[in-house]
């Protein structure tokens, strides 16, 4: 029988939740250990169906599973994670559920998402955004296999809210210049400025930063939940390679992670490699070559290949059509969440 919490005494309180913390610990200190794998690609072909129930409490026939990177299969990763979900025709999801921040991407079949009060058809090529907290299901309305992927926020990380520098605007008046404080600010050593110069900077820096994420958190408000498969730009100019699809600017109440498409034309290749938080590459068409730190890995379609954050990284196309590539990456200014419960092991 469930313990009714509101019955215990404090210390009877205090017992329990130390004594789950302990056991949660024991399985995050195992979760760790699997991360210093540092498993970095997975092929297609290697992606691995399981019953639904195994990992979620489900009893529908034909519900099923793929993990492909996570902290347990041995990924250093610990914002988000990817996974393949396939629902029987004229099924849903399980049951309606909350969690955080998830992107879906739908591969086969048809079938609608409903997210709050919204109920949004989905076909193959679209994508959609969940928020965090916010009760949804997925419903296979035709009758053959509904099949995503999802980009999911990793349970138990946080989720951040804007935090703006609480002082009045005022307080800029006549600093007509920060654009100019921002390029000298890049010229210069800062550990060869003086406390007073560091601090004023750091200061006027906060503030537009405030300033700029109250403008982020208003687009949120626009609460879009779909990107249809027409909207994505599937042909890009060389010179504008990546485009972001869902992210907060765009309308999307998101804040864990963003979703872009890159398209890499024929015979390119990164000549100066860049680095940033998180990130899982999603290759729907390929042939070349992803390199990740001092790791260099053949890709085709269908790979996912997990880059951890801070690695340079760059991809070379070496095929004679567009590399397409879904970017599911962490939003910059948002932290990596490493475990901070006791593993004690007594």
């Amino acid at each position: 029988m469930p313990i009714n919490l509101s019955d215990l005494t404090p210390s009877q309180l205090a017992e329990r939740r130390n004594l789950i913390l302990g056991s949660f610990g024991r399985i995050d200190k195992e979760f760790d250990r699997r991360r210093g794998e540092n498993r970095l690609l997975v092929k297609a072909e290697d992606i691995e169906w399981e019953s639904a129930s195994r990992v979620h409490p489900t009893t529908q026939e034909g519900h099923l599973l793929a993990r492909i990177i996570s902290p347990e299969l041995g990924f250093n990763i610990h914002t988000f994670r990817v996974f393949k979900r396939s629902i029987a025709g004229k099924e849903t999801d399980g049951a309606f559920h909350t969690h955080g921040d998830a992107v879906k991407f739908y591969l086969e079949g048809k079938g609608k998402e409903i997210i709050d009060k919204e109920e949004v058809v989905v076909e193959p090529g679209d994508m959609a955004f969940i928020p965090g907290n916010v009760w949804h299901g997925t419903e296979n309305t035709g009758d053959e296999p509904m099949v995503f992927i999802a980009f999911h926020q990793i349970p138990g990380t946080q989720l951040p809210v804007p935090a703006s520098w609480q002082y009045p605007m005022s307080d800029m008046e006549g600093l007509d210049d920060l654009d100019d404080l921002v390029n000298s600010t890049q010229k210069e050593d800062p550990p060869s400025m003086g406390s007073a110069a560091l601090y004023s900077r750091r200061q006027h820096f906060l503030h537009e930063l405030g300033v700029l994420d109250e403008e982020m958190d208003r687009r949120r408000q626009a609460k879009r939940w779909l990107v249809r498969k027409n909207e994505v730009p599937w042909e890009l100019p060389a010179d504008n390679q990546t485009v972001p699809l869902i992210a907060p600017e765009l309308g999307f109440n998101i804040h864990t992670l963003q979703l872009s498409i890159r398209l890499v034309p024929p015979g390119y290749e990164d000549t100066t490699f860049h680095s940033h938080g998180e990130a899982v590459h999603y290759f729907l068409a390929a042939s070349g070559r992803q390199t990740v730190g001092k790791e260099d890995i053949q890709v085709s379609s269908g790979d996912l290949v997990f880059i951890p954050a801070g690695v340079p990284h760059g991809l070379h196309n070496s095929g004679d059509e567009v590399m397409r590539v879904l970017v599911a990456e962490q939003l910059p200014g948002t932290c990596i969440q490493q475990p901070v419960i006791s593993q004690d092991d007594s």
